[in-house]
């Protein structure tokens, strides 16, 4: 049996907890990807079945059939990867796809409690990093922001530059969360979600030589994440 620390365990933890909060996001986007790929099989079907020898029209819809399918796999292999919480060999990601790629997958979370995310960021930076924890990682810090976003209000996501580091801001309340009591050098019984997903971000990020801020002198705090950039 693999030996795990006790910082791996509050990380497992905190993914876990992400994933169960998030799961009706992660169920819209799997029969999203399959609604694409009954569409397209039912259209090659009609294509197939039209009796006008039209070759054309059946390889489009062959194309749309086989696009659909391989988007529905990368799409549940993806899912798969996240929900199991596995730990991935870190490859280069541009930042800017992954802010926008998370903040669409939470469309729904906003929606639901009439809050609006905009995101202004830069393109052409990269960074090097494992891509199903630093999502899930994204997922936790952009939820319990919308989370503490009141009804109708704005969420601010910004993706900037800061020497040679890529900085993501994340605008929202998290002047009620304590700033960095690790519970395993002061055990409690209970910790909270939103502390869960901190102390996860705040060791992830170290340990990538980054760092995580937190910045509660403004009406509304701020959250920075500091992960250095490639070149």
């Amino acid at each position: 049996m693999n030996e795990l620390e006790l910082p791996d365990l509050y990380e497992a933890a905190a993914r876990a907890t992400i994933n169960e909060r998030c799961a009706l996001a992660y169920l819209h986007d799997v029969r999203g990807s399959m609604q694409a790929l009954f569409s397209a099989l039912e259209l090659l079907g009609r294509s197939a079945k039209s009796g006008n020898d039209n070759a054309v029209r059946v390889e489009r819809a062959y194309d749309l059939a086989r696009r659909a399918i391989s988007h529905h796999e990368k799409s549940t292999l993806g899912v798969l990867q996240l929900l199991t919480l596995q730990h991935t060999e870190a490859a280069v990601v541009d930042p800017d796809v992954l802010v926008r790629e998370v903040v669409h997958f939470l469309r729904n979370e906003a929606a639901t409690r009439e809050v609006t995310v905009t995101v202004s960021s830069v393109t052409g930076l990269g960074i090097s990093t494992e891509l199903a924890r630093f999502h899930t990682l994204l997922v936790g810090l952009l939820t319990a922001a919308i989370d503490a976003t009141p009804a109708g209000a704005e969420l601010t996501v910004s993706l900037g530059r800061r020497e040679n580091y890529a900085v993501i801001s994340i605008g929202s309340d998290y002047g009620g969360i304590p700033e960095a009591q690790e519970p395993w050098c002061h055990p409690r019984k209970r910790l909270h979600q939103r502390e869960l997903t901190l102390l996860f971000a705040r060791q992830f990020m170290a340990a990538n030589g980054g760092r995580l801020e937190i910045h509660s002198d403004a009406p509304r705090g701020t959250l920075r994440l500091y992960y250095p950039c490639l070149a």
